[in-house]
């Protein structure tokens, strides 16, 4: 999960990535808020998109422990875990607030997919192992999608901008 906060108090780190998102939010909380809010969302969904194929991968076909195959044959069932893994943003708060903020998630669709996905990433008691697909996942984009989201938060911040210089989308002004 990677949230992003208009909390004014925020306190970068010492790496110069977080001082650039530090100011590259200053600059989104000079724009209209509706605007901002639907910017940041679009980047912060580029930014996790390409996760969703890594999270496939590392989900574990299903109808591993069902049935028998012949010797040596893989496993082809994809199953619907797999299916689905997607990319959810959304935004708390009200446009006036200054504790509200963007968030964005990869996982699982809600419902049965996300119980069973919760199973196989922490195991079961009864003696299902844990596949750590999460981890694995996270291990392997953590660093790539950190590294992205600045540049995709400059590229957003410079549509948004054309967007109010061009009058587009006033919001309740006009």
């Amino acid at each position: 999960m990677i949230s992003l906060s208009w909390n004014s108090s925020f306190e970068p780190n010492s790496l110069d990535a977080d001082k650039h998102i530090a100011a590259l939010m200053a600059a989104y909380r000079e724009l209209p808020r509706h605007i901002a809010r639907k910017h940041l969302g679009a980047a912060m969904r580029r930014v996790l998109r390409p996760g969703v194929s890594i999270l496939r991968r590392n989900t574990p076909p299903m109808g591993i422990t069902r049935g028998r195959r012949k010797k040596g044959e893989k496993a082809r069932s994809t199953g619907a875990l797999r299916r689905a893994a997607t990319v959810r943003v959304g935004q708390t708060g009200t446009n006036r607030a200054f504790d509200a903020f963007v968030y964005g998630v990869l996982g699982y669709k809600a419902g049965m997919e996300s119980r069973k996905a919760i199973w196989l990433e922490f195991g079961t008691g009864t003696g299902g192992r844990a596949f750590r697909m999460m981890e694995k996942t996270v291990a392997e984009f953590g660093s790539v999608a950190a590294s992205k989201l600045a540049a995709e938060m400059a590229a957003a911040l410079e549509k948004a901008a054309k967007e109010v210089g061009g009058g587009q989308n006033p919001g309740y002004a006009g």
